[in-house]
């Protein structure tokens, strides 16, 4: 049985209707046109009463929605029995001054004397939208707030930066949150901690946000703006909707992670819905993201202290120890070479002493490389030219290294002078270059960069003053290293190789020898991918400089017998010097302090040289003490001594007016300094 037609209601009707309705009230016929509104639409809309009869509905609404508006309008006209819309449905009204706004329609159809219209009834929800939007900003500000307690006062780092997912996609209610970030050493972004991702998702979000490249994308160079789909649809990374469509992502916001100089990762909002991101929610977001980043900002810096501290102890550690034990090598050195003088009709004695010797020269260089890592060894700083320098060690490389290893030199001509001990420097490069070859048994490439660089701004992840640097980037690939062999790989005596076939006293030299040169050195390395490691050492101010020859030994006895006070406070190292002096002619007076010192120079002016080991135990160091010998006796000729050059010792540093031997020392070179300061006296 047919449906009875709807009853039809007159215009004049809807006009008493329209009047005492507390909303706006609009009628359209079939063809859009405005047949009947009361005085609040016009009130609303800004239009006289009889202004609006005539006009098209969609002349109310803006513009980018008229023509989906006036499709879903014929749709709507086109079925008068459809059902009524009902209240709640929301869309932008405009002004007749241009003025958009939110508005909340209910629409029905309804039979007149003129064929079917459409009634809306239209309210102004601007203040009804600013009280939810205040309701949702004060929500998101309550879950702020505990994300940055989270970040920046909580004890336990990795457990905050954890639940940070959970709590951002609660305040913006979507389904999932991932942040990335960069380890501390590299540019490889990882997942940090994420909520909402399972099985076939997690992979795709990984494969698809865990590549710098992205980053460098989306944000360019150093954009801090927020990315989101509209950005991706309209860019060239749109292909990242179609992989996030298929694992159930339908709208997404990135957020930079930024540091001082460089994107530390990204944060990652998605959502299952294309409801889109507004200004609140991804202001919210840069909110998160600015948090985040100072957390991460927080904790390399606590780590890389951590590691500095923890290196420096230990610098401090081997520095005593090697001092002490190169007084202990010089004892055995001097004796050995005291029992070599009697020894003469003995080969077979001569060869056991050679051989302790040798091994006392093994010692020596031992706790050379311990003094590197300490940054007390003695350094020779000056101008060295990279392009020559790097030629040479590739032509040895390429022999040492053997044919499995391609090894690539990258340094152009106008790189300027490195300021730097050219012996030591060439040691780092061997060292670092016999480390790749022990990384790659099967073979690879080896490949090693020079280049200048700048350091602008004094709060540098370098940790250097600002100034023009010299950067050495030595690169492999071979096995790389774990991040817990990593973390230890430039203390002394760490080494991962089997007994005997690495002290791990390589990287700790490099490492001493380039903060000592007023350089630093970095490390990215991770397991599977290769090794880069960068040195980078100041330019030199002089160009071209050279340094001084020394002058060749002599093995005669020496010209004249002078008289030499020797002061030294360990016993049994201040006889080797005095034997070892003595048997080469000279008259020798000890002392075993700087006191006893001083007095016997007031009391014995025939005494032609000070000979004094830097450090003396309490009182006067050596520097020190040769400072008040020259004032006593002008023109004294003045020798030191010491295991290290140390800043503890005074005698760091080109301004030093007296010539230092190191220990352990063979008598010949004794002889010869004594000889080479008394003929410059």
């Amino acid at each position: 049985m047919d449906a009875p037609p709807p009853a039809i209601i007159s215009l004049a009707m809807l006009h008493t209707w329209f009047g005492i309705s507390p909303d706006a009230m609009i009628a359209v016929n079939q063809e859009g046109a405005i047949v009947l509104a009361n005085a609040q639409a016009g009130r609303m809309f800004g239009y006289e009463d009889a202004m609006l009869l005539g006009l098209t509905l969609e002349a109310l609404l803006p513009e980018p929605l008229r023509h989906a508006h006036r499709m879903h309008r014929h749709d709507f006209m086109a079925n008068p029995r459809v059902r009524p819309m009902g209240i709640g449905y929301e869309l932008m009204g405009v002004r007749r001054g241009g003025e958009s706004f939110p508005v909340e329609i209910g629409l029905s159809p309804i039979a007149t004397e003129i064929g079917a219209v459409a009634i809306a009834s239209v309210r102004d929800i601007s203040e009804t939208r600013r009280v939810r939007q205040a309701l949702a900003r004060a929500r998101r500000d309550n879950f702020l707030a505990q994300i940055g307690r989270l970040a920046l006062e909580s004890p336990d780092y990795e457990l905050a930066i954890r639940r940070i997912p959970e709590l951002v996609a609660a305040a913006l209610e979507v389904q999932a949150v991932a942040i990335f970030s960069t380890d501390w050493h590299g540019n490889a972004l990882r997942v940090r901690a994420a909520t909402g991702l399972h099985g076939q998702a997690t992979q795709a979000i990984v494969s698809i946000f865990g590549q710098t490249d992205l980053i460098r994308g989306a944000f360019g160079t150093g954009s801090r703006h927020a990315v989101t789909a509209d950005t991706l649809r309209d860019g060239e990374l749109g292909g990242i909707l179609a992989k996030l469509a298929g694992v159930g992502f339908h709208d997404v916001a990135m957020v930079p992670l930024f540091g001082r100089y460089e994107p530390l990762g990204v944060l990652v909002a998605l959502d299952s819905k294309a409801a889109g991101f507004d200004h609140d929610r991804l202001s919210f977001l840069q909110s998160v993201a600015n948090l985040l980043a100072a957390a991460v900002q927080r904790s390399r810096s606590e780590e890389q202290l951590a590691h500095a501290q923890r290196l420096d102890a230990i610098g401090q550690l081997t520095g005593g120890v090697a001092h002490d034990f190169n007084n202990l090598l010089t004892v055995i050195s001097g004796n050995l070479q005291l029992l070599e003088a009697g020894l003469a009709d003995r080969p077979e004695l001569l060869e056991i002493s050679d051989g302790a010797l040798r091994a006392v020269d093994r010692g020596s260089d031992l706790t050379r490389r311990l003094l590197a890592f300490a940054r007390r060894q003695s350094l020779q700083p000056r101008a060295v030219v990279p392009k020559p320098l790097l030629e040479e060690l590739g032509h040895m490389l390429r022999r040492t290294l053997g044919e499995a290893i391609a090894i690539e030199i990258a340094c152009d001509a106008d790189v300027p002078d490195v300021y730097a001990d050219a012996n030591e420097l060439d040691t780092a490069l061997v060292n670092l270059a016999l480390n790749a070859r022990d990384a790659m048994p099967r073979g690879g490439r080896l490949h090693i960069a020079v280049r200048e660089t700048v350091v602008e701004d004094a709060s540098n992840g370098w940790k250097l003053p600002p100034g023009r640097y010299v950067a050495f980037d030595i690169s492999d690939t071979g096995t790389g290293m774990a991040p817990e062999v990593l973390a230890h790989a430039l203390e002394p005596f760490f080494t991962t190789k089997d007994a005997g076939k690495g002290s791990g006293l390589g990287l700790s030299m490099v490492y001493g020898f380039v903060t000592q040169s007023g350089g630093s050195l970095s490390i990215d390395s991770r397991l599977g991918y290769g090794t880069h490691i960068e040195l980078l050492l100041p330019v030199a101010s002089v160009p071209g400089a050279t340094a001084v020859g020394a002058k060749p030994p002599r093995d005669e006895l020496p010209e004249k017998r002078a008289t030499i006070l020797v002061v030294e406070d360990e016993t049994d190292v201040r006889t080797v010097a005095v034997r070892l002096l003595g048997a080469f002619g000279y008259q020798v007076i000890p002392a075993g302090s700087a006191r006893e010192a001083l007095d016997l120079l007031t009391g014995d002016p025939g005494v032609d040289l000070l000979f004094s080991d830097v450090m003396l135990g309490s009182g006067m160091n050596g520097v020190e003490l040769a400072h008040e010998a020259r004032r006593l006796r002008p023109g004294l000729a003045v020798l030191l001594t010491s295991g290290y050059r140390g800043r503890q010792g005074g005698a760091e540093g080109p301004t030093t007016p007296f010539e230092l031997l190191r220990k352990p020392y063979r008598r010949e070179q004794l002889v010869e300094a004594v000889r080479r300061v008394l003929d410059d006296a």
